[in-house]
């Protein structure tokens, strides 16, 4: 399989939109609060568009994932990685990673951070894989525990 990763544009937004509501299905009824993916609308995909980049991730013109990042100091902000079900673990998130780390390094940045739920052991535990480590947690509006944990990986 070989994947082809390039920058996001306007055209792919309804495609992208449908990613992200499948990738982030098997977090419905595991995570308090529900995943944004569920209520997500064109309108508030463009969005955070405006906010955010993203590195797209595709195999034969199909879009099979995605990632969002944005400049956060001296740090870069990713998140939203998504990959299809069916195509995980064949490196797709990793590569999106690396792109968004090499991305970090353009811009001089000292860390790639992201946030992942507390309820969410299996992608901490990639990420930990990946480099990461915690440095602290936070919490949804509303809710008086910790719901995420923050992750940083120094470049």
């Amino acid at each position: 399989m070989t994947v082809n990763l390039r920058p996001y544009t306007e055209t792919d937004l309804g495609e992208l939109l449908q990613l992200i509501k499948t990738a982030f299905k098997e977090h419905e009824g595991v995570v308090d609060p529900p995943p944004s993916a569920k209520g997500k609308t064109l309108a508030i995909l463009r969005d955070e568009l405006t906010r955010f980049q993203a590195v797209l991730a595709e195999v034969d013109g199909r879009l099979i994932g995605s990632v969002f990042f944005k400049l956060k100091g001296k740090q870069l902000y990713m998140g939203r990685l998504a990959v299809l079900p069916e195509l995980r673990g064949r490196g797709v998130a990793r590569n999106l990673l690396e792109a968004v780390e090499d991305e970090a390094r353009r811009q001089g940045c000292e860390a790639v951070i992201l946030n992942v739920r507390v309820a969410l052991a299996r992608q901490q535990a990639i990420y930990r894989h990946w480099g990461f480590e915690a440095y602290g947690y936070g919490s949804h509006e509303g809710f008086a525990t910790a719901t995420f944990i923050r992750m940083r990986k120094l470049l």
